[in-house]
């Protein structure tokens, strides 16, 4: 009797493993079907042309209004700094003493630095007219995200202020790295020569995910060919799949960080020599252990003439790759209680901060600084519909999403839940990240209890001067 039900038991778990096993390749086939390509017979490409001649013409009239031309007349047309120099299109001195823009502090609005450094972060709006978009989830297809995308949008700034300053810590220039961090975010299928050398790889992985679902069934059938940069809005839908989520709902700041953790990984984004990184997300508090399992090596003793480590609980890490740290936090109950105001303020004096993605009720928004004179902080906002980019070119990144308004929010208005982003590129910039947690958790900054294990710094560092914003 005992043998009939071990052999039972065995069948069923063997039932259960090839059903998890058909489980995972329809994922697989779904993830990847997604991004397929079906052959355009002559009808279609016909009217494929016809439409696209229309539309053009609408573009045409959408560009010829008032408000457009007085823009087209009024920016430089040809200088990149000249356009990011270009103050009146930032609204600074409509509202706008003195605040500080990340860790810069301004005092004179007028001043031409000012302008420079906010057009040195990219906007990110709803988009219209992208390619379509299957949710599995509710069975609808959609080309916008308007009404829906808000913190989706938010979280591609956050995570591209942190990508910017990881190519800008490699000396390219801010036009270059402007241009290689949209690369990243564009919703079209990307070539090779669009993205630097750096993510490459990434497409190589590609290929290899495209051959591993091949010949897994019928669904399969479509000839995969198009390669979507790794955050452009149709794969980070799809990753939200696997997360429970789907186009055309609403995204947390929550589901924004575990989705971009999960493509980094997946994608092996970062995994190569000249930009080795690691995207990594906390609930409420930040664990030193897990940031020095990825971006440290452990060693079981010194390294001679190697002074870039880290001692904990009697182990040795050596400092090898640079991160992006997200924090998931929520302080209060329905406001942020006063208390707290400047412990919020102190994160953007940090230079590792790359600034919260949060908001008010149900509205996301990217802060990214603060006013001195009043409780409230800067912030940009996703909420206007553009046309989605169609070609990648250093023009239309600077007329969509560098020039833009600014605007602030009160504290007292702002969401109890948000999403606090660092970034740090050395060994040395982990070390000042590290003290400013622990400062501020020793302090009476109550936003900032955030570490758990002290740690032992037996070298003593200096705080690299850089104007790399």
């Amino acid at each position: 009797m005992e043998n009939n039900e071990n052999k039972i038991n065995i069948e069923e778990n063997k039932k259960e493993s090839k059903e998890q096993i058909a489980l995972n390749n329809k994922k697989k086939i779904i993830f990847l079907n997604s991004f397929s390509t079906e052959p355009i017979s002559e009808k279609q490409k016909e009217e494929k042309e016809e439409n696209k001649e229309n539309k053009e013409n609408k573009e045409k009239d959408i560009i010829t209004s008032d408000k457009d031309e007085i823009q087209k007349e009024q920016i430089p047309p040809t200088k990149f700094d000249s356009i990011l120099n270009y103050k009146n299109e930032f609204n600074l001195n409509k509202y706008l003493k003195k605040f500080h823009l990340f860790y810069y502090q301004c005092k004179n609005p007028s001043e031409d630095k000012i302008a420079y450094r906010f057009g040195k972060i990219l906007l990110f709006t709803y988009g219209k007219n992208f390619p379509k978009i299957n949710s599995y989830k509710n069975k609808k297809t959609y080309t916008s995200d308007s009404g829906w995308g808000c913190m989706l949008r938010c979280g591609q700034m956050i995570l591209s202020r942190g990508i910017y300053r990881f190519l800008k810590s490699k000396k390219m220039n801010t036009k270059d790295a402007l241009y290689y961090t949209f690369s990243l975010f564009f919703n079209h299928p990307i070539k090779e020569e669009n993205l630097h050398k750096y993510f490459h790889g990434m497409i190589n992985k590609y290929n290899l995910l495209k051959k591993e679902g091949e010949g897994e069934g019928e669904e399969n059938n479509k000839k995969i060919k198009d390669f979507f940069p790794p955050f452009s809005i149709k794969t980070i839908c799809q990753f939200a799949e696997f997360n429970g989520k789907t186009a055309g709902e609403w995204f947390s700041d929550v589901n924004m960080s575990y989705i971009f953790k999960n493509i980094s990984e997946y994608f092996d984004l970062f995994n190569n020599s000249e930009l080795n990184a690691k995207i990594l997300n906390f609930q409420s508090c930040i664990e030193i252990q897990d940031i020095l399992n990825a971006c440290f090596i452990e060693k079981n003793k010194l390294e001679k003439g190697n002074n870039k480590y880290i001692k904990l609980k009697g182990k040795i890490y050596y400092f090898d790759k640079m991160g992006i740290i997200f924090v998931n936090v929520r302080i209060g109950l329905d406001k942020i209680p006063k208390d707290y105001y400047q412990g919020i303020k102190e994160l953007f004096n940090l230079k590792e901060c790359i600034g919260i993605i949060g908001g008010k009720e149900r509205n996301a928004f990217y802060f990214i600084g603060y006013s001195e004179t009043e409780d409230s902080l800067l912030y940009l906002d996703p909420h206007v519909t553009k046309e989605d980019d169609k070609t990648i070119n250093i023009k239309d990144i600077l007329s969509k999403h560098v020039l833009k308004p600014v605007h602030l929010l009160k504290m007292s208005k702002m969401s109890t839940g948000f999403t606090i982003g660092f970034c740090f590129r050395t060994y040395e910039e982990f070390l000042h990240l590290f003290e400013f947690w622990l400062k501020a958790k020793q302090s009476k900054l109550p936003i900032l209890g955030l570490v758990k294990q002290p740690i032992v710094v037996e070298i003593k560092h200096k705080d690299l001067e850089s104007d790399d914003f």
